[in-house]
């Protein structure tokens, strides 16, 4: 068993090999260090050149931003490596560097992640309560008379956006109309950077203890590292025949795909979604199991062969717990609920999954805080002495950055009008979910975390009930604060370690590339609004999705009283959770992680938990029969998959965008809807 799941071996292998990579192998000695270690002004440059295009492509193809190793960023790193390539054949002295790849890289993911959910959610409800209303007497009874002017249009401004509302105008009239919407831009902008600024100083203080003294395994940079490294000129991956084979194999299937999609006489090569096993469970308590769709999604899957044995394993062994639960509670009478994932939103109901997977990310963040005890007293100490680390984030910048961040966003609430307590809950325990994603990210490397409406709103609900909440302060904590609240597929925070975690292995001033972060939250979130508002202007405005009416409707026109029993299953969360990292600790070769427990009870693995499962076996036999070699082959061959798809999309998106018409997608959703 330790044999199969042991896998620190390899991990740390993969690590050290990260870590022992320099820039320029042959020249590093004779550059001064604080030379060496400086970001250099034209990637900054270059980088908020492209910004605009990778912004674009994130909020015109939201199909490429909904899991974890998001495309646009990706490529355009890839883009840019490959001139670099060019370039050092003929001038290697004005070749990109590694670490100015990875500064691009870095930028790029977290414009990316700030452009893509956050915005995806927030952008619609600026103008849809004044614009969009069409007879619907909730938002006149629970919404506009509540909604704050900073964040969302009243509704006497409906007249001013009919342009808007219909399209078919240019770039330059919509320049025109932009210092309409300048407000609200602003006031979205600051809170998206407070909330992302907390996020970084929080990632800047811990970012030694999960990089260095716990070294987790970061399964995700994986890709882009090679990427940077190709770029800088240190890779040989291109050479190997592996990462050759299964690139063009890989990049052979996604091309007669696409093809395809437009010729249907064509063959096809179906990887995506090939079939349902609840159809094979047509009667109760079986088909109680739910979508359990059989799909293999290539780029996701093999993300896979980058992530420790035990925590793939766990992923999948609590994926098919959750199955079993949802027929076991069926079989003994809760037919409403049984099949859902998470008790149907904000009605909690048996089995409490979205209760479990709380009690399971605070009991990872607990956990996680019992294991830096040391490391935070140390950081305590620095604080105090204001000391400061050459090349670091000061302790205490970083301490007071976060407080800065956290009474921001408290004297927000209370000027909308959100009572100080339900704020400070509602950015507390979102931070404290942040932390607990972002670690487990680090240390998992899930091909995406989908966890479906799970957020504060539901807690604090099942904690106090509604009748000790106002009508006011339900209905601007609802609409102000529902990214808070949605899916978490491109959380920023996850990105931000990341890229700190590459910058760490170039020997990057983590100080500059803290800088250059926040810029591109700050960058992200003005891009991002301006596009979406772009679109509008071009293509005639989309509606929201009712998410904020319904909600803020349901809470308030049914009383709901503190649930105990939710409560209880958010204390079963935790104590799994605690439960597991104590059995891992007595037994070293266990192979349940709870980091799987909590992935697994919510969303994040129903699309491509068979992929997986191939990766796993494929895993399992390599490990144990080629051993370390083996595996880096497998390194090889995934990161060959994942280049390809990546091109191949890119390609598929680039027409899209360039056409306005559907084109094949890798994607977990398709552009013609959920399986094109």
């Amino acid at each position: 068993m330790n044999l199969i799941f042991n896998t620190e071996a390899h991990r740390l292998a993969l690590l050290n090999r990260d870590n022992n990579s320099s820039l320029n192998p042959d020249n590093a000695h004779l550059t001064p260090k604080s030379e060496r270690n400086r970001i250099g002004l034209r990637v900054v440059v270059l980088s908020v050149l492209l910004a605009p295009a990778t912004a674009w492509w994130t909020v015109d193809q939201p199909v490429d931003v909904i899991f974890s190793l998001m495309v646009p960023p990706v490529v355009m790193t890839m883009l840019v490596a490959i001139l670099s390539m060019g370039i050092r054949r003929v001038a290697p002295r004005y070749a990109f560097t590694e670490r100015e790849l990875i500064t691009l890289y870095a930028m790029h993911t977290v414009l990316s992640a700030i452009c893509a959910e956050w915005l995806m959610v927030i952008q619609p409800y600026i103008y849809s309560f004044a614009m969009f209303k069409d007879g619907d007497t909730r938002i006149d009874r629970f919404i506009t008379p509540y909604a704050h002017p900073w964040f969302f249009m009243p509704p006497e401004m409906a007249s001013k956006l009919e342009d808007f509302r219909n399209g078919g105008r240019n770039f330059t009239y919509f320049l025109t109309k932009l210092p309409l919407w300048l407000p609200f831009i602003a006031s979205w902008t600051v809170l998206v950077s407070l909330v992302g600024g907390a996020m970084l100083c929080i990632n800047s203080l811990m970012r030694d203890q999960w990089n260095n003294r716990e070294k987790l395994a970061f399964p995700i940079i994986q890709v882009p590292m090679e990427i940077v490294r190709i770029g800088g000129g240190t890779s040989k991956i291109i050479r190997s025949p592996y990462f050759r084979t299964s690139f063009l194999m890989m990049l052979c299937i996604d091309l007669l795909n696409g093809a395809h999609f437009f010729y249907p006489n064509l063959p096809y090569i179906n990887l995506r979604f090939i079939g349902d096993l609840q159809q094979y469970f047509p009667s109760p308590p079986l088909n109680a199991i739910g979508w359990t769709p059989i799909g293999i999604f290539p780029y996701m899957a093999v993300i896979g062969f980058f992530m420790p044995t035990d925590l793939l394993f766990s992923c999948l062994f609590f994926y098919f717990f959750r199955k079993f639960t949802q027929i076991f509670t069926y079989a003994i009478g809760y037919t409403e609920s049984a099949g859902t994932f998470g008790g149907g939103g904000l009605v909690p109901g048996p089995p409490y999954f979205s209760e479990q997977s709380w009690g399971a990310f605070i009991g990872l963040f607990f956990a996680a805080a019992m294991v830096a005890r040391p490391y935070l007293r140390e950081v305590w100490r620095n604080i105090r002495k204001n000391e400061r680390p050459e090349n670091q984030v000061p302790p205490r910048w970083a301490f007071f950055g976060l407080l800065f961040c956290l009474v921001g966003l408290c004297v927000i609430g209370f000027i909308i009008g959100i009572p100080l307590w339900m704020m400070m809950f509602s950015v507390f325990l979102f931070l404290i979910f942040s932390v607990a994603l972002t670690r487990l990210r680090a240390q998992l490397g899930a091909p995406s975390h989908e966890m479906a409406f799970m957020g504060p709103n539901q807690v604090l609900v099942d904690l106090a009930g509604t009748g000790t909440l106002s009508t006011a302060g339900i209905s601007r904590m609802v609409t102000t604060l529902l990214f808070f609240n949605r899916i978490h597929r491109t959380h920023p925070m996850p990105h931000q370690l990341e890229a700190m975690k590459m910058g760490e292995t170039a020997k990057i001033n983590q100080r500059s590339l803290f800088v250059l972060i926040a810029l591109a939250m700050v960058l992200g979130s003005v891009l991002g609004h301006s596009l979406y508002i772009y679109r509008g202007y071009r293509f005639a405005a989309p509606r929201s999705w009712g998410e904020s009416t319904g909600t803020v409707s349901s809470l308030l026109e049914r009383y709901r009283p503190t649930n105990p029993v939710a409560l209880l299953f958010i204390v079963l969360g935790f104590a799994m959770v605690l439960g597991l990292d104590f059995i891992r600790f007595r037994f070293p070769g266990f192979p349940l992680h709870p980091a799987g427990y909590a992935l697994a009870m919510n969303f994040g693995l129903d699309y491509f938990w068979f992929g997986l499962l191939i990766v796993w076996l494929v895993k399992l036999f390599i490990e144990r029969y080629y051993g370390l070699k083996g595996h880096s082959k497998l390194h090889e061959i995934a990161c060959g998959i994942i280049f390809a798809e990546f091109l191949c999309e890119g390609g598929f998106s680039l027409y899209s965008m360039m056409t306005r018409t559907a084109a094949y997608s890798i994607s977990i959703n398709g552009r013609l809807g959920w399986n094109q």
